[in-house]
């Protein structure tokens, strides 16, 4: 038989349509347009940092000498100008580096004493503007000249007598020692790259370079140092080697077993050209849909997706085993007549797949609306094209004795299956309260464990912050952020004193707000009255200083210090980790050492726009918001299958008989879950829902049996139910325990609903 015209414009078309869809599409495995972000404006900004920031720019590098060994200085410096080196890298240094900080004091902190001396300068001037305290300044003074540092303190005291811009960096000594581990057996480094972390093929190569430049110093200098990284770049690279190996080994063995099982199927390569060339229409269609709409197509989209395969395959099945070996007007006929079985069984599955959009999980939108488009446009090809592709020799086989048996067996023996079904989900619903919820959704990605454990092993060396937990202060503008972090620090003042946190590391002294700073100059120009000037000055005299050169104290004339100076200063990357900047609204991050977070949440409850964060507890609050809506969308789901259904049938108990295998089979599906103790998470329930609506199909087409032949209907099941199964199933090779999850569930659901239906449902002929 010559093909029609309009197959052979399809075949001609369909390499465009690849095409197309391969050659235009921006398609990404950038971890961050899958990441799970905040409900409210502050955890979206920090998201945004964490994805794009300064923090997702950096890394941390701690060179191990190994115990009772120190990192050469010479080794150290090789290496640290080969890094630099690196193209991408905007600069490298040491955690312990002062010079960038010391160097400011002299160059940007020295006329500004008179602002930043203290956040309370009520209770810090009568310390410092005491006779007794006066002299012990001058004497400080008279030995920091003669100190190695005399060169800084020169420039500092022409316009600082007092050293007043000293007096607030004394926490900062104390947070160097506190932030750096002084064991010399690890040599701990900061660096940062020019492009996003997220830029995963340019952090990869950095990553190799700094990798190649360790090994090559190393062996140059004969040691058996041993590196260990970690930062935002290094885990958004594992995600996404993780999931492009998934990506490429699911695909490929769901290929080959989705080709082997229609083979075997329907034993004829000329059939399976016809349904694949259907798919790869499907498949092309969607990538080009969901790029138009949101510009690109995530990997994980394609993945997950992969799974429309299974579903989109059904429906040329059941036009192929309905309409075997008939002639065009034949096919058209029979396709006509079974395809309001087709509408419905797509309806109920597309509410599936569209709750994965509904479910909160910003990355299912995206899934959402590639498996909608594909199953939308596999129906549509199936009615108005296949019939045109298919030959009236096609033929296919005879059906399994199996699926030939187990229909006339339920049919004989339906009241005893049907009690024995009864009593399993009688059993079932007993178990359901032993239901577990997982609370903490890290446990969703276990694959980077081992990530975690070099992150907090290395911090552990050189920082005491605990880098998920710190105080958030947010503000419209920088100023009033500012001026809400300074009453901040004086509630973590007072949480200190009662033992509630060890220290914290605010912006303070490098930063003040404006009206902190006026306020200090004015209170120190009203303190400094001439009889301290007089005090100074005697002091002065008595360590033999010069009292012309350095006994005036004006402090009139100082300026005010603004967030944007010290920003341009070497100061910049020492205050980038904290600060967070947008036209919409600025964040500031307090970090925390060892702390009571009880505590801490008690004293910063009545502060508007401050909050205590926690990165564990961020996510298991989503973790139950998640799981709250995805209850939500799987009741709705269900009801509006059942409304749909109802629509159809115009009768509840045929609408109940047609839903009954779904329900049973999820049923049965919980109380396993119960029975194991596995906790279930949001994702169960999305899965379980697709599972449901897959699983309806199998009840509308048995409920119905349009061809008035039992068997060859449920052949056309069986073989729907195989490579949805199948496709399913193949997801459990993932390492992404995402789709592992999806995988389990579906994949027995749909084997469950399919062995349900001829003990649940009497078919009518039609």
């Amino acid at each position: 038989m010559r093909p029609s015209l309009a197959s052979l414009f399809f075949f001609l078309c369909l390499p465009l349509l690849i095409a197309i869809a391969v050659f235009t599409t921006h398609f990404q495995t950038n971890i961050a347009a899958f990441v799970i972000a905040g409900d409210n404006a502050e955890e979206i900004l920090l998201a945004s940092e964490i994805q794009s920031g300064t923090l997702s720019r950096r890394y941390i590098l701690s060179v191990d000498a190994g115990e009772g060994k120190q990192v050469s200085a010479v080794f150290i410096q090789r290496w640290l100008s080969q890094l630099k080196s690196i193209s991408g890298v905007v600069d490298v240094w040491a955690t312990d580096e002062k010079r960038g900080a010391l160097s400011a004091l002299a160059s940007l902190y020295a006329q500004h004493g008179a602002q930043l001396y203290s956040r309370t300068p009520e209770q810090a001037l009568p310390e410092i503007l005491t006779e007794s305290a006066l002299i012990e300044r001058a004497a400080g003074l008279r030995q920091a000249l003669l100190s190695p540092q005399a060169q800084m303190i020169k420039k500092i005291v022409v316009q600082d007598p007092l050293l007043l811009s000293l007096n607030g960096f004394k926490s900062i000594a104390n947070q160097f020692k506190t932030q750096n581990n002084t064991t010399p057996q690890y040599a701990n480094f900061i660096l940062e790259t020019k492009m996003s972390g997220m830029d995963v093929p340019e952090q990869i190569q950095i990553q190799e370079q700094i990798n190649t430049t360790f090994t090559a110093q190393k062996e140059l200098s004969q040691q058996s140092y041993q590196l260990d990284m970690t930062g935002i770049p290094l885990f958004a690279a594992a995600t996404q080697s993780m999931m492009e190996t998934d990506i490429k080994f699911v695909s490929i063995i769901s290929a080959v077993a989705l080709t082997l099982l229609f083979l075997f199927i329907f034993r004829s390569f000329r059939v399976m050209f016809w349904v694949f060339s259907l798919l790869m229409t499907v498949m092309a269609v969607a990538v080009i849909i969901t790029n138009f709409i949101f510009g690109s197509v995530h990997g994980m989209t394609i993945a997950i997706g992969s799974t429309l395969i299974g579903v989109c395959i059904d429906y040329p099945i059941h036009v192929l085993v309905h309409a075997q070996g008939m002639e065009l007007e034949q096919r058209l006929t029979r396709i006509k007549k079974i395809f309001p079985s087709l509408l419905m069984g797509a309806l109920t599955t597309l509410i599936g797949y569209v709750a994965l959009g509904l479910s909160g999980y910003p990355g299912f939108q995206q899934v959402a609306v590639y498996t909608g488009t594909g199953i939308i446009v596999s129906l549509l090809l199936t009615r108005y094209l296949f019939p045109k592709l298919m030959t009236a020799g096609a033929k296919v086989v005879a059906p399994f004795r199996f699926i030939a048996f187990w229909p006339v067996f339920c049919q004989r023996y339906r009241w005893g299956l049907i009690s024995a079904v009864l009593v399993l989900s009688v059993a079932g619903i007993v178990q359901l309260d032993r239901l577990q919820w997982m609370q903490d959704l890290q446990q969703l990605t276990p694959e980077l464990d081992y990530l975690k454990v070099q992150d907090k092993k290395i911090r552990e060396r050189l920082v005491s912050m605990e880098p998920g937990r710190f105080v958030l202060v947010s503000g419209d503008s920088l100023e009033a952020t500012l001026q809400r972090a300074e009453q901040v620090y004086l509630r973590l003042d007072k949480v200190k004193q009662e033992g509630g946190l060890e220290d914290y590391f605010g912006l303070y002294p490098w930063v003040l707000s404006q009206q902190q700073q006026l306020k200090n100059q004015r209170t120190l120009l009203s303190a400094l009255t001439q009889k301290q000037r007089d005090f100074w000055r005697n002091a002065l005299q008595k360590q033999g200083l010069s009292v012309q050169r350095l006994g005036e104290l004006d402090y009139t004339q100082s300026e005010i210090l603004t967030v944007q100076q010290v920003l341009q200063s070497p100061v910049a990357k020492l205050l980038s980790n904290q600060l967070v900047l947008s036209d919409q609204q600025n964040l500031l991050i307090i970090w925390l050492t060892a702390h009571q977070p009880e505590a801490l949440q008690a004293a910063l409850v009545d502060m508007p726009h401050v909050h205590y964060f926690s990165q564990r507890d961020m996510l298991n609050r989503m973790a139950v918001d998640y799981q709250q809506r995805a209850q939500v969308t799987l009741l709705a789901g269900l009801a509006l299958i059942a409304f749909l259904l109802w629509l159809r049938y115009k009768s509840v108990l045929l609408t109940l008989q047609t839903l009954s295998p779904a329900f049973l089979a999820a049923l049965l599906i919980l109380a396993l879950w119960a029975w194991t103790g596995e906790a279930i998470s949001f994702l169960h329930l999305v899965g379980f829902l697709l599972a449901v609506a897959i699983c309806v199909d199998y009840g509308i087409f048995y409920q119905e049996n349009r061809s008035g032949h039992l068997v060859l209907t449920y052949q056309a099941m069986a073989a729907s139910m195989l490579t949805s199964a199948l496709v399913f199933g193949c997801l459990i090779f993932a390492q992404t325990s995402m789709l592992q999850t999806l995988a389990k569930v579906v994949s027995c659901g749909v084997v469950l609903g399919f062995l349900l239906c001829p003990v649940l449902i009497r078919p009518k002929s039609d």
